[in-house]
This record gives C-alpha cells, structure tokens and sequence, in this order.
C-alpha cells in the first residue's frame, strides 16, 4: 500500500512543471490578447486552445453536478492553476515524508 502511497506523491509532484507550464501558457494569452485575468477562465481557455474538447464538456454536464462543473470551469485559470501547483506540490512532499 504504501508503494501506491509513493506513487502518488511521485505523480504530484512530477505534475508541478506542466501545471506552471499551464500558468506560463495562460500569462502568455493575456499579454497577447484581450483577455484579462479575471476574464480567462479554464472553459475560455479549453475554448482557445483545447477545442476539441468542448465535447468531453458538454458530456461532463450530463454526469456530474452541474453548479459544481460552472464553478470549476468559471474559475480564474491564473489563480486556479498556482493554487493548483502549490497544493499538489505540497501533497506530494507531505506524503513522501509520511512514508520515510
């Protein structure tokens, strides 16, 4: 069990450079478009750049909660992404050293 444990970690923590990628990728869309902070959510981002994707989306809302979905995709994509990193990050490390 604790190799899953391990596992686990690893993936948190192995995630944090694409998930700053992600953060860069965003800052990038605001520097060269009219996009805002506020105003580049994840659903506006998935829509520029992951458009194929929309699909999944639309069928998402069909099978999970939909006030939660809005409040997900609705949020920030900057904000998301940074807390995102750090708390993923911190898992990762948090487990890693429960396990040693």
């Amino acid at each position: 069990m604790s190799s899953l444990f391990k596992v686990i970690a690893l993936i948190c923590i192995w995630s944090t450079p694409i998930q700053i990628f992600v953060f860069l990728w965003g800052l990038w869309i605001i520097i060269e478009t009219e996009n805002t902070f506020y105003s580049l959510t994840n659903l506006k981002f998935i829509e520029l750049k992951f458009y194929f994707l929309t699909g999944f989306i639309n069928w998402l809302y069909t099978w999970f909660w939909e006030p939660y979905l809005d409040f997900i995709l609705s949020l920030p994509l900057l904000i998301h992404q940074s807390i995102k990193a750090i708390i993923s990050t911190f898992i990762g490390f948090w487990i890693l050293k429960k396990l040693d």
